[in-house]
């Protein structure tokens, strides 16, 4: 496998190629979403942020191996504590999982939370992806707390996640 890189992107010059990307891995938006990945899929991507948050808080990056892009991941500094990034999304393409793709991710998250002296990665998972739930915790991230569906959310019950840096 060649070398993997996070490379910062935008919406107005990375949107078509992230919503190539969400199409190959449409198994993952349709479970969250429940339809196929769209321009509004992409634009909660790159827009949509956590309480208290504006977009300057968010980072995005594509999953980069060589110039394919193999996934993108979206990241918010300062939720729930200012030295928290809390991982919103990491979508690989589905003919990558499984060759360490996930974990070479994950590592250049870590370095790159810890250069900004960040202490905790935050992130929860969908009850609904056990397959994730084993790879979040099988890289040692730990319960944090259970956040069920309410009346207000989009349906599913969540764990999230903690990892101490």
């Amino acid at each position: 496998m060649s070398e993997i890189v996070l490379r910062p992107i935008n919406k107005a010059d990375h949107a078509e190629d992230a919503l190539d990307l969400a199409q190959r891995a449409a198994d993952y938006v349709i479970l969250e979403v429940g339809h196929a990945p769209d321009a509004a899929f992409i634009n909660d991507f790159f827009d949509a942020v956590p309480p208290g948050l504006t977009t300057a808080d968010l980072m995005t990056f594509g999953v980069m191996q060589e110039q394919a892009m193999t996934g993108i991941v979206c990241i918010a500094e300062g939720y729930e504590l200012p030295t928290d990034w809390w991982i919103g999304l990491v979508l690989l393409d589905p003919a990558y999982r499984g060759s360490g793709i996930g974990r070479t991710v994950l590592h250049l998250i870590k370095t790159k939370a810890r250069r900004a002296r960040m202490t905790m990665l935050k992130l929860a998972v969908l009850e609904a992806n056990p397959r994730a739930m084993h790879f979040w915790t099988r890289e040692g991230f730990v319960p944090h707390r259970y956040a069920p569906a309410t009346p207000q959310s989009d349906g599913h019950n969540r764990w999230v996640l903690k990892y101490q840096l």
